[in-house]
């Protein structure tokens, strides 16, 4: 199932064309495929709800509705087109039918874990099971537990992207009741990373008691905090939650979706008597209640067209049945909902007005690309910048070629957010590295003096502003001069505005902004090419005066006695996380490795460290836990990462913290032989936040200590091989011996470390350039409680 974009829908409709098609997509299965010529179009859609938009805003600068063609006035049209989608499955069972839908949307690896509620699913994923025959069948992955497996899903989709340049959604099965409880937590951290994950949980059966063996309200947990959660209520729904799961985890700001299924109706066979009483049932979007109970209803009718509507109300699009009997999602409004999910490669001048969706004439928009207004003179400002700075988000992944061409164009320094770590090649002279409360001193201090800020699909989030007052006071200035200001790209435009008003808000992807942008710039080139000469001179003796400075430890020498009973005198130097990581970043750098390798981190200090200290050269390359703070991850995107990427380098820097709360998944990485590289960096402390509580608290330490056990006999106990390091003598040849030796199998590396802190930091409640430089007592307004 491959669904086609709104822009090239749109485009065939304004053409005037009736036909559309589809282009060859390559699956990453490497199955190629077409679809055949099928008419489409935008369709009025009256689930639109908030605020309406009109043209005047630059919502609409084409048509907003094509209907189609179709005479009468009843839904008899819309049911037809769901009855001739509902029988190219019949005969199936729900459980074969969500089977079938994972191959079609191209699902490799299904991660999870057993139990009741989900036996009939769990059945489909068995290599004899009739349904295979010789076809190649869906890897299934048994984790430790359910909130690892959600972990591993989340790796598999951060590190691997489908042929339409969008990442891959991960797929998690579980039971009923602690099942789908246990997936909370990754559910959760993908949603506030932006992670596609399509999760699928048994229920009780329907007819089963209140109150029955492992049941629980697991749609009501999940709505918060999922992109759209929903009950199965009978076979019939199976088809279009699947389509309509995939689409909503994949597209707008990716994130996890959630299907709970009822034990009884995943063996309930999609027959005539099913699919009639389902279509009875249907009801007319106009002629719904829209009330607190209309979410009841999953599929809904759309009078006069072809088209059905999926989702809640409000929350919802439009879909129709193209000649193959395959859902084809079509554009069908301009709320709010759907321009979070549908980008209108919209420039909008100045957030002068009270609410981002209203009409006023302050409003000023233009087209992304166009040869004048809005587009001129946002491009114009753009290469008239002395002191212009970008920062690259998350949006900006699939973009790096094009942010290249700009950086190097006009000579702008470029930032990176975490998750964007490598989108812009960190060898480059014009790389900053990462900003924020533990970024590099250089970004944070160019982009409080820059005079434009581009800031390309990051939603400044509160780890790269610092206190919000006191951030880009330069950029503030210049905006009200007229000479500068903040240039905002995002695929959502709800994100207008939300933390920092923008100059121009873009409201579209960070490719097809750069793309238009260059290709201005390559039409007409600034006259000036040495306006931003002083400003690469800042940034140059910046970074000499402000490198990361890592700590060093004299030799000691220590008198040991060996299992014969003999003395001798060792000379050993202690090592701190900053040390090793910054060794294992040579290695890779000086055998031209770092290219081929994909990193995984926990939360806490090795995390900051290895944000600062590697060497990010490539787009989705460091995997991590961002907004949430999820320690136990690392584990879980590694082997993710190499499931999805399997001739990668994927190792996992972890902290002993966040080793020890999944490090059960040893067993499944011993069983599975995912041939991973895991590094613990052991001080036996959760150091970030004992560095709190020693600026915050007085030093009353509390929670932050471990008594680490032997991770190299936990290792072996899984049949896992395994090195041990405690010195900096020891250490190069160990780290060679971790990340060549062991190419076809896993292998776990034990560092002894010492207890420091990361630095550079931003305090809580400080402004970005109010750096901690270098580990010594000071004064911090213990008010401003770190989080």
């Amino acid at each position: 199932m491959k669904f086609t974009t709104a822009a090239a829908i749109l485009a065939t409709s304004f053409a005037g064309s009736s036909a559309f098609l589809a282009p060859q997509t390559t699956t990453r299965s490497g199955i190629s495929r077409r679809k055949q010529n099928v008419f489409m179009s935008t369709i009025s859609d009256p689930s639109t709800t908030g605020k309406s938009v009109g043209v005047s805003t630059g919502f609409n600068d084409a048509p907003a509705s094509i209907s189609m063609p179709i005479n009468g006035s009843s839904s008899v049209h819309s049911k037809a087109a769901a009855r001739k989608y509902l029988d190219t499955f019949r005969g199936e069972t729900a459980a074969h039918i969500i089977y079938s839908k994972l191959l079609e949307h191209n699902v490799q690896v299904v991660n999870g874990y057993s139990g009741g509620a989900i036996l009939p699913l769990l059945d489909q994923f068995h290599q004899k099971h009739p349904r295979h025959g010789s076809a190649s069948r869906i890897r299934w992955i048994t984790n430790s537990n359910e909130s690892s497996a959600g972990h591993v899903a989340e790796g598999i989709a951060k590190s691997s992207t489908e042929s339409d340049g969008k990442l891959a959604a991960g797929i998690v099965v579980a039971t009923s009741g602690p099942g789908a409880t246990n997936l909370v937590t990754p559910v959760t951290d993908a949603l506030c990373d932006g992670v596609p994950l399509v999760v699928l949980c048994g229920q009780a059966a329907t007819t089963a008691p209140k109150d029955a063996f492992q049941s629980c309200p697991a749609v009501d947990i999940m709505k918060p905090i999922t992109k759209w959660s929903y009950q199965i209520k009978n076979a019939a729904e199976v088809p279009f939650a699947m389509d309509f799961a995939f689409y909503i985890a994949r597209h707008g700001r990716p994130g996890p979706v959630f299907i709970d299924l009822p034990k009884d109706l995943q063996i309930q066979q999609l027959n005539e008597e099913v699919i009639g009483n389902f279509l009875d049932g249907l009801k007319s979007y106009s002629e719904e209640d829209v009330g607190p109970g209309s979410d009841i209803d999953f599929v809904r009718l759309i009078p006069d067209t072809t088209a059905i509507h999926l989702g809640r109300v409000g929350q919802g699009l439009s879909f129709q049945v193209d000649d193959e009997g395959q859902l084809i999602h079509v554009e069908s409004g301009h709320d709010a909902y759907h321009l979070d999910h549908h980008n209108t490669d919209t420039i909008y001048s100045g957030v002068d007005y009270a609410d981002i969706y209203d009409e006023t004439k302050e409003r000023r928009t233009g087209k992304l690309g166009a040869p004048d207004g809005l587009m001129l003179e946002m491009v114009e400002l753009i290469k008239n910048a002395k002191r212009p700075f970008i920062i690259a988000g998350q949006g900006a992944n699939d973009s790096s070629e094009e942010l290249l061409e700009l950086a190097e164009t006009l000579q702008i320094p470029v930032a990176t957010t975490l998750h964007a770590l490598g989108t812009f090649d960190e060898r480059h002279a014009l790389a900053t590295n990462m900003l924020g409360m533990h970024g590099h001193a250089t970004p944070n201090y160019l982009i409080q003096d820059c005079d434009l800020l581009l800031c390309i699909g990051s939603r400044f989030d509160d780890r790269i502003t610092g206190r919000p007052s006191d951030f880009i006071p330069a950029a503030r200035q210049a905006a009200k001069e007229g000479r500068g200001g903040v240039i905002h790209v995002d695929v959502r435009f709800s994100e207008n505005a939300k933390q920092v008003k923008p100059t121009y808000f873009v409201h579209s992807t960070g490719k097809k902004f750069l793309q238009a942008v260059n290709s201005a710039i390559r039409a007409n080139p600034p006259k000036d090419r040495n306006r931003t000469k002083q400003w690469i001179k800042k940034k140059m003796s910046l970074e000499k005066e402000y490198p990361i400075k890592i700590t060093k430890y004299n030799p000691e020498t220590f008198t040991i006695t060996d299992d014969d009973g003999n003395t001798r005198e060792v000379t050993r130097t202690r090592m701190c996380c900053q040390s090793v990581i910054a060794e294992m970043n040579r290695q890779l750098l000086e055998t031209g490795k770092i290219d081929e390798a994909i990193f995984s981190t926990g939360v806490g200090i090795h995390q900051m460290a290895a944000a600062q200290l590697i060497t990010w050269t490539q787009p989705r390359q460091m995997l991590s836990s961002g907004s949430l703070g999820t320690m136990g991850v690392s584990l879980g995107y590694c082997m993710g990462a190499k499931l999805a990427n399997p001739t990668k380098i994927c190792i996992s820097v972890d902290g002993d913290g966040s080793f020890n709360m999944t490090f059960t998944e040893l067993k499944t990485i011993g069983e599975e032989k995912i041939p991973v590289k895991l590094l613990i960096l052991d001080n036996e402390s959760q150091m970030m936040v004992e560095y709190w509580q020693r600026l915050f608290h007085d030093q009353r330490y509390i929670a932050v200590r471990n008594k680490s056990p032997k991770y190299t006999t936990l290792a072996s106990a899984f049949g896992i091989k395994s090195i041990y390091c405690e010195s900096e003598e020891e250490l190069e040849e160990k780290m060679r011996s971790f990340l060549f030796d062991y190419d076809d199998e896993p292998v776990l590396f034990h560092v002894r470390i010492e207890r420091t802190p990361c630095l550079p930091m931003v305090a809580p409640g400080q402004p970005l350039d109010n750096m901690i430089l270098v580990d010594e007592d000071f004064e911090v307004d213990k008010s401003a409680a770190p989080s």
